[in-house]
């Protein structure tokens, strides 16, 4: 068995999987519910200590946010804790447990889930588009995850749009994410409301709800992130050419209606003669936990290493 865990903004999740029953037993906590960087790291260790003691746990793979590999530290630049700073959890777990641990930047556990259990099966190189409350990308190429050479591949959200000035959550300015992202979506109705803020904007949710039954701003808002969404991917689809661009993240649960709109957007964009050769799909692990089944196929995929 291995120990999957996924480090996301909300909460930190742990998985026990097996190889051949899956996942066999889960834990979480609140992410942002600790007052400190090293408080939510000394609670983060206690859970993996816990787990190790219970389970025989024979690797540990994590998705964190922010990790780079040539220094093989995470740094969650969103978490708003004035400890904050680069953190070799690796080298620290291998040293409280004892037990094998590898680390890779979460948009990329999500592609290595995709290879493992999803469309890696029937499909050698693909794109994994994760749409949350921000935006990323994980790259799989003849069944290999491309991380670069410092892990940070597949940083889609921080690619430039034209004509949009609005502040990212990285400093920069124009990021896709600003707009195709929860809070992308949230910015863009309370623009088009004359709402103050963001923060007054309904839910995403309810925006995709109204947008179904007729509301002309919801559906306004959705179809400008979206046709900003296949534009862009064409820039990836001229660079990687894939065999598939598959999205997930908890929006990709609402896509359906716009997959038609992201393809025709982005195929128009394409040259004609790479028009027609990537599906635009959307994962069928959304609702199977593909967020520990990442990290866990990290664990597994180093323990086979280490064998």
């Amino acid at each position: 068995m291995v120990l999957g865990i996924d480090i996301g903004g909300t909460n930190t999740e742990f998985a026990v999987v097996d190889s051949t029953q899956g996942i066999v037993h889960i834990e979480t906590i609140k992410t942002k519910s600790h007052n400190s960087f090293l408080n939510y790291i000394e609670n983060f260790t206690d859970v993996v200590k816990d787990l190790t003691k219970k389970f025989n746990i024979s690797s540990i793979g994590i998705g964190a946010p922010n990790f780079d590999s040539g220094s093989n530290t995470f740094c969650p630049v969103n978490f708003n804790w004035s400890d904050v700073s680069p953190f070799n959890l690796e080298q620290h777990l291998v040293h409280e447990v004892s037990i094998s641990s590898s680390v890779v930047n979460d948009a990329n556990a999500v592609a290595l889930a995709e290879n493992r259990y999803g469309i890696g099966r029937n499909v050698n190189s693909f794109i994994i588009i994760t749409i949350g409350t921000g935006l990323g990308a994980g790259i799989v190429i003849n069944n290999h995850l491309f991380d670069g050479s410092y892990g940070y591949a597949g940083e889609f959200g921080h690619t430039k749009v034209e004509n949009i000035d609005r502040t990212c959550n990285c400093g920069g300015v124009g990021c896709l994410e600003t707009v195709v992202s929860a809070n992308g979506i949230k910015r863009t109705i309370a623009k088009k409301l004359n709402l103050n803020s963001p923060e007054e904007a309904p839910d995403v949710r309810s925006i995709f709800e109204k947008a179904k039954k007729g509301d002309i701003v919801c559906k306004e808002t959705l179809e400008y992130t979206f046709q900003v969404l296949g534009k862009k991917l064409s820039d990836l689809i001229h660079i990687l050419t894939p065999e598939a661009i598959v999205f997930c993240g908890n929006i990709s649960k609402s896509l359906d209606t716009y997959i038609p709109l992201i393809k025709k957007e982005c195929e128009r964009n394409l040259l004609n003669n790479m028009r027609g050769k990537t599906n635009y799909i959307v994962s069928n692990l959304l609702d199977q936990k593909i967020n520990l089944l990442g990290p866990a196929s990290l664990a597994f995929n180093k323990k086979l290493d280490f064998a």
